[in-house]
């Protein structure tokens, strides 16, 4: 009974989900294109990512993750490190309207 009262009041018996938040990012330069499957696996693979569309808004990435998991800055970097160095392709942070709301989970990659 202790137990189960300590791990209610500190949320680990009950945790709400966290929300998911979506990251815009830009992709800019002459080759993308030739760079996608290997950003989208590099993605995929990071942990609190559920979702990665790279064709809902042409020359964008929308990341699905779960909330405080990583910033746009922390992809970018992501992105960007695993591009060969003589890729002509960058990921920049959008800071603008890519607003619309996170896409459910089940439509997951």
């Amino acid at each position: 009974m202790i137990l189960t009262l300590a791990l209610a009041s500190t949320g680990i018996l009950h945790a709400e989900p966290r929300a998911n938040e979506r990251i815009a990012l830009a992709l800019s330069g002459q080759n993308c294109s030739l760079h996608r499957q290997a950003i989208a696996k590099t993605l995929s693979q990071v942990p609190g990512v559920i979702r990665i569309d790279m064709d809902l808004i042409d020359g964008h990435i929308l990341i699905d993750r779960i909330q405080d998991q990583r910033t746009a800055a922390d992809f970018q970097t992501i992105i960007n490190g695993s591009l060969p160095s003589d890729a002509q392709c960058r990921a920049e942070v959008m800071e603008s309207c890519i607003s619309a709301d996170p896409m459910p989970p089940s439509h997951a990659h």
